[in-house]
């Protein structure tokens, strides 16, 4: 076991913290409570006023992308998971216990963002990586990708 040169841990609520600020919540809303707006709701709000400029040079790079994805997967026997969303490719990628994994890199290299989340399907990890093949623009502001030029 190597030595620690540098740790810092921050606070993660605990249950007990996260439903005492539930009911905080509760009680200052009062009747509002029940009146809270649903998932769909909150759906529609999010993907209002929203803009797509289509980048044709991305969607080139894009099968790039799906073709580099899908050779890891191959080469290596992970289980993968292509999905083609209106602004962009999500590849995901899905793991047990893992270590050395410097062979994903030219991958996560080629995605504009990544995500991982644990205990999905049963899995220990899983690693959602995208590829933007539109400009996404929220009240005018570029969103993703998170390039300042759009010509690429």
């Amino acid at each position: 076991m190597g030595e620690i040169i540098y740790k810092k841990q921050f606070h993660r609520e605990t249950i007990d913290e996260i439903e005492a600020a539930i009911s905080d919540s509760k009680e200052d809303l009062g009747d509002d409570f029940e009146q809270a707006i649903t998932f769909d709701e909150i759906m529609k709000k999010i993907y209002s006023d929203v803009t797509y400029l289509v980048l044709p040079k991305r969607e080139k790079k894009a099968k790039a992308f799906i073709k580099t994805a899908i050779e890891i997967s191959n080469d290596y026997k992970i289980d993968i998971e292509i999905e083609e969303h209106l602004s962009h490719i999500s590849v995901t990628y899905y793991f047990d216990c893992c270590a050395g994994m410097g062979f994903l890199r030219e991958i996560i290299e080629m995605a504009d963002d990544i995500s991982f989340f644990n205990h999905i399907k049963s899995y220990d990890l899983v690693m959602s990586l995208d590829f933007y093949t539109k400009a996404v623009f929220k009240r005018d502001r570029l969103i993703q990708p998170k390039c300042s030029d759009l010509s690429e």
